[in-house]
This record gives structure tokens, C-alpha cells and sequence, in this order.
């Protein structure tokens, strides 16, 4: 109701961008395990990131790469059955009071999962 009361008085504030991250998910015709062993050799041989954590039972791998403004990747791996899984990946940045739209990271990490199927 408030929501509705301020867009009718014109106060209400554009939200295409807020909260967002640059982001992909790749859907990937293979077990967990697979998906997972394949996103975490793919943050080395990719991006070359230094993975900080990786959880196999939960299925986040958690990377970082970069001197300035370094940037943190986020790859979660879901089960979807025994033969398909679906990976998201994020980005992460410091906060900047710009928030980049994309991330080549991103890309480049999607674009290999996509590959390997």
C-alpha cells in the first residue's frame, strides 16, 4: 500500500540496478560432482583466481583475483538430478558508488562451463 501511495505521488525511486550483481547461470548436463570439479578447475585455468574457500557438500566455491578494486567470484552449484546441474556465478566488488554492470570474469567462467558440456 505505501509503495503504491508513493508511486502516485511520483516520490518512488528507479530499482532496474539496485542489489544487482554482474551474473550468469549455466546449466550443465552432468552430476553435482562434475559440475563442481569443473567449476572449481575452471577458476584456476581461467580466471587464475586464488580460491579462498571451496565447499563441496554445499557446492560454493568462493574465488579472488586482482590488485586494485580486486574482484571476488562466486560460483554456486545446484542439483538439479543425477544428470544436470546448474551453476550461478557472481561477481563481487568492494563498494565503489558506481556498481559495474558486467564482469568479464563472469563471462569468460560461464562461457567455459558452457564449453565443457
Amino acid at each position: 500500500m505505501f509503495r503504491s501511495l508513493l508511486r502516485w505521488l511520483g516520490l518512488d525511486a528507479p530499482r532496474s540496478v539496485v542489489g544487482l550483481r554482474p551474473h550468469r547461470t549455466v546449466e550443465m548436463p552432468c552430476s553435482f560432482e562434475d559440475a563442481y570439479a569443473r567449476a572449481l578447475a575452471a577458476m584456476d585455468a581461467v580466471l587464475g583466481a586464488n580460491v579462498r574457500d571451496a565447499d563441496p557438500v554445499s557446492g560454493i566455491i568462493d574465488a579472488e583475483f586482482g590488485m586494485i578494486g580486486s574482484e571476488r567470484i562466486r560460483a554456486a552449484v545446484e542439483s538439479g538430478d543425477a544428470t544436470h546441474s546448474r551453476v550461478h556465478i557472481e561477481a563481487r566488488y568492494i563498494a565503489t558508488a558506481v556498481a559495474p554492470t558486467r564482469s568479464l570474469a563472469v563471462d569468460a567462467l560461464a562461457e567455459a562451463l558452457a564449453k565443457d558440456r
